[in-house]
């Protein structure tokens, strides 16, 4: 796979790229687009950096890539608590849910 996205950033966070500068200069259409192709390229093995600056960068050291590594590591435990929430949702019976709402978890009005 090319790394098209990729090869357009530059390195070190603090030569970040903003989001509509790298649609632009990648003939994305729009941010979504953008975000699909870094998705890809990353599932592809590509480091592309991004959090905490806005914009996208090459990692230029070791630090940038533990920090990145932390960053999203903490977006994927708040997605996985918010489907523990959800499915948590499914277990109470068809209109439990808004019953337990409405009076209270214990049951109080």
């Amino acid at each position: 796979m090319d790394f098209v996205i990729y090869d357009l950033l530059p390195v070190g966070r603090e030569n970040a790229i903003s989001t509509p500068e790298l649609v632009r200069l990648s003939g994305c259409h729009s941010a979504r687009e953008l975000q699909g192709k870094i998705a890809e390229e990353r599932a592809a093995g590509a480091v592309i950096c991004s959090g905490g600056t806005p914009g996208y960068w090459r990692p230029g050291n070791r630090q940038e890539v533990e920090d990145f590594i932390r960053t999203m590591k903490s977006r994927a435990l708040n997605t996985l608590a918010a489907i523990k929430s959800a499915k948590r949702l499914l277990d109470i019976p068809e209109g439990q849910h808004i019953l337990l709402r409405e009076t209270g978890e214990n049951g109080e009005t």
